[in-house]
């Protein structure tokens, strides 16, 4: 008979591995600002024992963590939505896709031009003549 090993993984251990790599910062912030680097020996060290206890205790701390987080992620198997939007990913790609094109831009020529302003300019001209019999 196979025996089955369960591992109880809390729900935040990501953000555990996260808070641990911040910790690791903070601490070896404190060991940089420490007596050590700052005199450039490690005859110091005891002065700066904390930062070396906090940076060796978190350290442990984010791999220990980091261990248990790629253990419990190992065998899982990714949630139906990822699954599905590999199946739309591989669907969308097979289908040749159909480009739409703008059409060319015409060109106006000189005479064009001149008839569409000389009818604006007679629209303006009835329009103006129009107010001005109104008015009176």
């Amino acid at each position: 008979m196979a025996k089955t090993v369960e591992i109880k993984i809390p729900d935040d251990i990501e953000y555990r591995v996260i808070g641990d790599l911040f910790g690791l910062l903070i601490a070896s912030a404190g060991l940089l600002a420490g007596e050590m680097v700052r005199l450039r020996s490690f005859d110091y060290w005891l002065n700066d024992i904390v930062p070396l206890l906090l940076l060796i205790f978190i350290g442990l701390r984010m791999y220990r963590n980091f261990l248990s987080t790629m253990n419990a992620y190992q065998g899982v198997t990714p949630p139906a939505a990822v699954l599905r939007d590999r199946n739309i990913k591989e669907v969308l790609k097979s289908e040749p896709a159909v480009v739409a094109q703008i059409a060319s831009k015409t060109g106006y020529t000189a005479e064009q031009v001149v008839a569409e302003v000389a009818k604006r300019i007679e629209a303006q001209k009835a329009d103006a003549l129009k107010k001005n019999k109104s008015h009176t």
